[in-house]
């Protein structure tokens, strides 16, 4: 798609190297890019593997030519050439483009550029300040592990508008003296549908197992540990992006990389969702879960607040007895879980991605 033959203003959005498995914050964007389009807002989905190079508010060639060679090499040229996004279905009206290096992107009268990780938002402001073109950044997550906090609140600084998620991520902004605007994430209630009432469902407890060292793969498997030496006829099941099973008893089912299919079946027929992160910005799980009707139990974090507010029970990062025992509480506790899962779940339904969609498009000026 050539941006300088439409005759509507369009939305270009910047993401990093193509997502081969599912990730959250690349989720969030697919939906926005179907919701726009159906405001007839024309969108361009870019995908970059160099931008992972760009830190410190700067390109940094070298990293940047690793970047490209590693796409040639593994084929991710050819395979997306093939597939596309194979795990997100979106609409066909979105323009796709996915590169080894720096995107070129041509903007035509209008349109807006959104970054999304840190490591997007100063190329977004520099390739729309060149131009005079609006920018902003749909901030998901602080991205300690991509930049220094400095460096994270300069990349804030050189869009012209911040769109966070979580309320925990607008008080960052205001820390370091930005406006911003909040969105909190919507779900498409259809991708969730209602399992059985909590009473009805085994005594089953459901978790996300992943390698990233923040959301604590060490504090999930100790406290599941726990909560079967304390409930041995309890049923766990995990699941994660890996293909290998982690390192836990073999009493923990692990389901590794399961379809979307697979994973409403788990969450429909757990009476328990857990989260054991240290550190969430909007997360989907536990909210999928809710949806699904499952109770959710997470250690005391924003990410989770912010969808869940009172209607978890929740205890101190990093505490596998604590833990352990509020999913205990929650599994013998039914009626409880159960008021608590149907009020979040209403209130999870009232926000939909084309009344964020509309609030976006007023940002962007689209």
């Amino acid at each position: 798609m050539r941006s300088d033959r439409r005759s509507a203003p369009g939305v270009h959005i910047v993401l990093l190297a193509v997502a081969r498995s599912p990730i959250g914050g690349y989720k969030v964007a697919y939906e926005y890019a179907n919701a726009l389009v159906d405001l007839g807002v024309p969108v361009t989905v870019w995908h970059s593997e160099s931008l992972q190079a760009f830190t410190g508010g700067r390109r940094r060639l070298w990293p940047a030519v690793r970047s490209v060679l590693a796409w040639w090499l593994r084929g991710q040229r050819r395979d997306w050439r093939r597939h596309g996004v194979t795990w997100f279905t979106l609409d066909e009206r979105v323009q796709l483009r996915a590169t080894g290096w720096f995107p070129r992107i041509r903007l035509a009268d209008g349109d807006a550029l959104l970054a999304t990780a840190v490591q997007t938002m100063p190329f977004v402001a520099d390739v729309a300040a060149r131009h005079g073109r609006r920018s902003a950044a749909l901030i998901q997550h602080y991205e300690t592990w991509a930049d220094t906090p400095e460096q994270i609140a300069a990349a804030w600084a050189a869009v012209d508008e911040r769109v966070v998620i979580a309320p925990w991520l607008a008080e960052k902004c205001d820390e370091a003296g930005l406006s911003s605007h909040l969105l909190p994430n919507a779900l498409v209630a259809d991708e969730y549908p209602l399992g059985p009432p909590i009473g009805e469902r085994p005594s089953r407890v459901l978790s996300l197992l992943s390698p990233h060292g923040y959301k604590r793969p060490d504090v999930v498997i100790g406290a599941l540990t726990e909560v079967l030496r304390q409930r041995p006829d309890t049923e766990v099941y995990t699941f994660g992006p890996a293909p290998e099973r982690p390192d836990m008893t073999s009493a923990i089912h692990y389901v590794a990389d399961p379809s979307p299919e697979r994973l409403r079946e788990l969450y429909q027929s757990s009476r328990v969702y857990m989260c054991g992160s240290d550190e969430e910005g909007w997360h989907l799980p536990p909210a999928e879960a809710t949806l699904s009707g499952a109770a959710v139990v997470s250690t005391d974090i924003g990410g989770v607040r912010a969808s869940m507010e009172g209607d978890a029970l929740y205890a101190p990062r990093g505490d596998v007895d604590a833990l352990a025992a509020q999913v205990i509480s929650a599994l013998d506790d039914e009626s409880a879980s159960q008021v608590r899962t149907d009020r979040a779940r209403a209130r999870l339904l009232a926000t939909t991605y084309a009344g964020n969609a509309t609030r976006l498009r007023g940002i962007l000026g689209v």
